[in-house]
């Protein structure tokens, strides 16, 4: 079952977030910001494209300041055990890219897969039923980790911004 929350956060949280991962904090201070880490493959490593990534949390450890910032979300989530928490940033293309060869699950255990869109743009996040999720800043998407999915590019911004999650919760 796939649920779309949209204005998910106040704005100032969301805002907070959005300037740390599009590099707004202090007029663009690097040392405030999100450090990106090139990543060969968007659905699999060497699918023949690229992203930029920056692993938030893994193996039970914070990798990222950006741990804090997403308190907001880790906690109107009630996650109780978290798996990966992981940043994507897919550049801009001339046309929309669908990766259909790259769906994919996130984990196959029995966990919730959320997805954070920091930008609005014309990119997606598309499902194997065929349903999808628009790229719209501040919304949330859970959907069972088991379920298949794949991203997109865009072409109507620089980049797509999205943080993922995957979660147990409380409930």
């Amino acid at each position: 079952m796939i649920e779309i929350f949209d204005n998910y956060l106040p704005e100032h949280e969301y805002e907070c977030i959005r300037a740390y991962f599009e590099g707004d904090n202090d007029g663009g201070a690097i040392h405030n910001s999100c450090a990106w880490t090139y990543y060969p493959g968007i659905t699999l490593k060497n699918d023949g494209h690229f992203q930029f990534v920056q692993l938030v949390f893994s193996q039970h450890t914070v990798l990222s300041p950006a741990y804090d910032l997403l308190a907001p979300i880790i906690n109107k989530e009630k996650m109780c055990a978290i798996a990966r928490i992981k940043a994507n940033c897919t550049t801009h293309t001339a046309e929309v890219v669908e990766f259909t060869n790259g769906f994919h699950t996130d984990f196959n255990s029995d966990i919730m897969t959320g997805i954070y869109y920091i930008n609005t743009n014309d990119g997606y996040t598309l499902f194997e039923d065929g349903s999808k999720c628009d790229s719209v800043a501040n919304r949330f998407c859970r959907f069972p980790a088991r379920t298949k999915h794949t991203a997109t590019t865009c072409t109507d911004a620089n980049r797509r911004l999205v943080v993922n999650f995957n979660y147990a919760t409380t409930d």
